[in-house]
């Protein structure tokens, strides 16, 4: 799956500012990082104020709505590390 390419359409018109500052998805070998100040979504490995980190399969079932981000956060699916408050934002930007 194209994650940075499916990020980029459900993202596009959204006010990225809202998030407050940059998430990084990281599943697997795929990196998604999405700059609340630029606007600027890419595949850069930047350092993120927000880092949710978790396998393909799961960030597949994420994107195709078989599953959910606080179901595969609560059975330990999907790790965030810095601030959460940035990763409950960033759903409204995505889906």
């Amino acid at each position: 799956m194209d994650y940075l390419g499916v990020v980029k359409e459900r993202a596009e018109g959204k006010d990225l500012s809202v998030l407050g500052g940059s998430v990084k998805f990281i599943a697997g070998d795929h990196i998604v990082f999405i700059d609340g100040v630029s606007g600027e979504i890419s595949s850069n490995d930047n350092e993120a104020t927000c880092t949710v980190t978790t396998d393909p399969d799961t960030m597949q079932a994420i994107m195709n709505g078989s599953s959910s981000p606080q179901a595969a956060f609560m059975t330990g699916k999907l790790k965030v590390s810095g601030d959460m408050s940035i990763a409950l934002k960033v759903q409204s930007i995505i889906s």
